[in-house]
């Protein structure tokens, strides 16, 4: 069982990289600023610094996740609760992927913990206390993300759209490292937290909350580059595509928008989901202007099966808990 619940964890890092990269890199490749084999490589680097430096200066998003999933008191219970919660997001994120639809891996990872503290019969993972910073940052990704891309274009749309073509290329580059950076800061805390529980479980002695230490936080930041380097060109071509045709400035200012906004959550110690912060600035920076339409047709897929993550992710870490608690591996 250890040694499934360390392969479901990396599985889980290196997925959640995986899927994720498009949502950084989507306007810059769509756009043409960049090949897609370059710019997902910089957003892999990106992703490590990014992981890096929040974990081991801040921590506060780790913190709260590894109190959440912290199933220390059930015994090798806890290690199959986390074992169906890790297969479980996978699972979902790889048949949304067949899709082309980005979905949130924290939002899965957040249910997961639900579902599988549900299966152990953990009456106290329902206090709303707990809770009320994963849901305010998971809503706030959505608002937060949509309102700073609105008003970033309002503000700086025109003056974007007189740069030179060297000088746009120079920012489309910068805002969508900074967007990479900016996820791995959010997400490296959520699953280095994880993988620092899973070791603390597979141990003998019982999983309190300590700082990861630094070849924890690296061979998590490792696997989440990986997985970005992989990327994903149908989420690319859903997003920046199919659901809004974005430009050149539309694609600077929606990757600001999408960092600034998960900087604020991050320091607030919120985990968010990076995939709708990164959409929803991309949807709020094309309904600013009357240059693209958005279609909502997609969006309304999107939206669909974003609220199908909580419910889909929890039952299904239920199920796989209760399997695994059955038949033990």
């Amino acid at each position: 069982m250890n040694i499934l619940l360390l392969i479901a964890v990396f599985g889980l890092i290196f997925v959640n990289g995986w899927t994720d990269a498009p949502n950084a890199i989507a306007g810059l490749v769509a756009t043409g600023g960049m090949r897609y084999r370059s710019a997902a490589w910089m957003a892999a680097v990106c992703n490590l610094a990014g992981a890096l430096l929040f974990c081991l200066a801040s921590g506060r998003v780790a913190r709260t996740v590894f109190q959440l999933a912290d199933f220390s008191r059930a015994g090798s219970g806890g290690i199959a609760a986390l074992c169906g919660c890790f297969l479980a997001v996978i699972l979902f994120a790889g048949a949304a992927w067949v899709w082309g639809i980005p979905t949130s891996e924290s939002h899965g990872l957040m249910a997961g913990i639900l579902g599988g503290s549900l299966a152990l019969g953990r009456a106290d993972v329902l206090s709303w206390r707990d809770w009320q910073p994963v849901f305010a940052g998971l809503f706030l990704s959505v608002g937060l993300g949509f309102f700073c891309g609105l008003v970033l274009q309002r503000l700086l749309g025109g003056g974007f759209s007189h740069l030179s073509g060297r000088r746009l290329d120079f920012w489309q580059r910068a805002g969508a490292a900074a967007g990479a950076f900016v996820h791995g800061a959010q997400d490296g805390q959520k699953f280095a937290a994880v993988l620092w529980l899973a070791l603390c479980l597979s141990a003998p002695s019982a999983a309190e909350w300590s700082r990861p230490p630094l070849l924890v936080v690296v061979a998590c930041a490792a696997a989440m580059g990986a997985g970005t380097r992989c990327g994903g060109r149908r989420i690319i071509q859903k997003t920046a595509v199919e659901m809004v045709r974005i430009d050149k400035v539309q694609s600077v200012l929606s990757d600001l928008a999408g960092a600034l906004a998960l900087t604020v959550l991050s320091l607030l110690g919120m985990p968010a989901s990076t995939t709708h912060t990164k959409t929803a600035s991309m949807a709020g920076c094309a309904s600013a202007t009357s240059r693209s339409a958005l279609d909502w047709r997609i969006a309304g897929q999107m939206i669909f099966a974003w609220l199908l993550t909580f419910p889909l992710c929890a039952l299904l870490s239920f199920l796989l808990t209760k399997l695994l608690l059955r038949f033990p591996i």
